[in-house]
């Protein structure tokens, strides 16, 4: 059984091993990187619902940034010494699911249908921005560089916020009566 910490304790005076804080690390690792190869398909099914060739082009961009990421993290892995593990990632695929079945329901416009690829696609790359912030501090507390991180970090948010100034765009355009 796996021993917990002692509940009137502070976050602070809580104490992990090297070897928790790795595997932690390690597990962490796995799930954006398991993520990202389901985004990649994602992204692909995604692109063929949405309508202006602005949004599919950023949708290329983002599948092309997690090609990136892969590939990035491909080179953490080895850093560290270690392989790469097929690991779950049900939230994201749920999540992923509900924004497909969501996008094609019948009865949108394909503006709407547009607006709704758009609010997913937000909701994902905050998500991958809060994994690699997460994994960037952990790097630091075991002892690994942090900045072999900052890429794809940095690729995360520039594509949550593209996505954000898209929703914005799209929610601000006047309705043609």
């Amino acid at each position: 059984m796996t021993s917990s910490p002692d509940k009137s304790l502070s976050p602070e005076e809580v104490k992990f091993e090297d070897a928790h804080l790795k595997k932690i690390f390690l597990e962490h690792l796995n799930s954006i990187y398991c993520g990202k190869q389901h985004l990649i398909h994602f992204f692909e099914e995604i692109k063929t619902l949405a309508t202006l060739q602005y949004l599919k082009d950023a949708i290329q961009e983002c599948c092309d940034d997690a090609r990136s990421q892969i590939q990035h993290m491909d080179g953490i892995f080895k850093a560290i010494g270690e392989d790469q593990s097929q690991i779950s990632v049900l939230g994201m695929k749920a999540m992923t699911l509900e924004a497909y079945i969501t996008a094609i329901r019948s009865g949108k416009t394909p503006i709407e249908r547009d607006v709704f690829i758009v609010f997913y696609l937000q909701l994902v790359e905050g998500i991958e921005v809060t994994y690699f912030k997460v994994l960037k501090n952990l790097a630091k507390t075991v002892g690994y560089s942090n900045t072999f991180l900052d890429k794809p970090f940095n690729q995360a948010v520039e594509d949550k916020l593209m996505f954000e100034g898209i929703y914005k765009a799209y929610i601000s355009t006047p309705v043609a009566e």
